[in-house]
């Protein structure tokens, strides 16, 4: 087994490591930060029944012709979009947002969210608009420090999820469940009677770092979800699958499955504010025994592999 991983998780993956041992001495474990390094590397290796998981830096030219392989990869929110339907995964409507353009309200609803298509990671300028006024929008109309002026768009259906903006966040590595929350935004909705310029400052991302209720959860309703929506990528090993549960309905969405491998919140410097909201790195790792949780699914892979 090789795994490859940041630097900042390095005692992250010798725990795993150690739990693998103990499970399956016959497989050989070799740790790599950020690259593989094939002197370090037996010949013979490759001639045993192997796996290579990257949890960073997606493998390119050779390394990616190599067979049994699990790697992060990052893809954008509309080939996401696409997937989820080819598979009958319940997903909300999405395009890129255009100045002037006209959405269908049979498909859209009376309602949509204008979110950034890269600048993300804060849930900052996230907003809730009558899907009949998209068409009337201008780049005037949005505070001078809105992130639409920085970045391109994205148009999506709205559906509301609860008294305030919420959504859960599954964590799975290959076929486990390995921690999971729910968060809820501070803030109510915007008002029917608010005008455009007060819906855009308001945002409704339940994730907006300093307006939010974090909590871990576990939900089996949730989870089974998730996990449904993590099988439709058998080439991947990691996924933080953020689930939109509709409150009028109960019915779940996918709105999101973080491929790219910004989602191992145990020690990753992008997960510090998550974490820390969680209760810290020793409550993430309980909910669920995660270093037992990855060890048990490396083994069972290890050996369907071998098999």
């Amino acid at each position: 087994l090789i795994i490859v991983f940041r630097l900042e998780s390095i005692k992250d993956i010798r725990e795993i490591a150690s739990r693998l041992a103990k499970l399956d001495p016959m497989i050989r474990v070799f740790g790599f930060a950020d690259r593989i390094d094939y002197e370090k590397i037996p010949p013979s290796f490759f001639k045993l029944p192997y796996l290579i998981i990257y949890l960073c830096n997606p493998p390119t030219g050779n390394d990616a012709q190599l067979s049994n392989t699990l790697a992060v990869k990052k893809i954008s929110k509309i080939e996401e979009y696409e997937h989820f339907k080819t598979h009958n995964i319940p997903c909300l409507p999405i395009e890129p947002f255009e100045w002037g353009m006209t959405l269908n309200q049979e498909i859209y609803g009376d309602w949509v969210v204008l979110k950034p298509q890269n600048i993300q990671s804060t849930g900052r300028d996230v907003n809730m608009i009558p899907t009949q006024l998209v068409s009337t929008m201008r780049p005037i109309d949005f505070p001078e420090n809105h992130l639409i002026h920085q970045d391109a768009y994205f148009v999506q259906k709205f559906i509301k999820t609860g008294v305030r903006p919420t959504h859960y966040r599954v964590g799975i590595f290959i076929d486990s469940v390995i921690y999971s929350s729910k968060t809820i935004l501070h803030s109510d909705y915007p008002s029917v009677a608010d005008t455009l310029s007060d819906r855009l400052t308001k945002t409704i991302a339940a994730n907006l770092v300093s307006n939010r209720f974090v909590y871990l959860l576990k939900d089996f309703e949730i989870n089974e979800f998730a996990m449904k929506v993590a099988k439709t990528f058998p080439s991947h090993p990691m996924f933080g699958v953020d689930v939109l549960k509709e409150e009028e309905t109960g019915r779940l969405f996918a709105l999101e499955t973080n491929l790219g491998g910004n989602t191992w919140h145990f020690s990753s410097e992008v997960g510090s504010v998550y974490r820390r909201d969680l209760g810290g790195r020793e409550k993430l790792i309980e909910q669920y025994s995660a270093w037992d949780q990855v060890a048990t699914a490396l083994v069972r892979k290890m050996n369907g592999l071998a098999n």
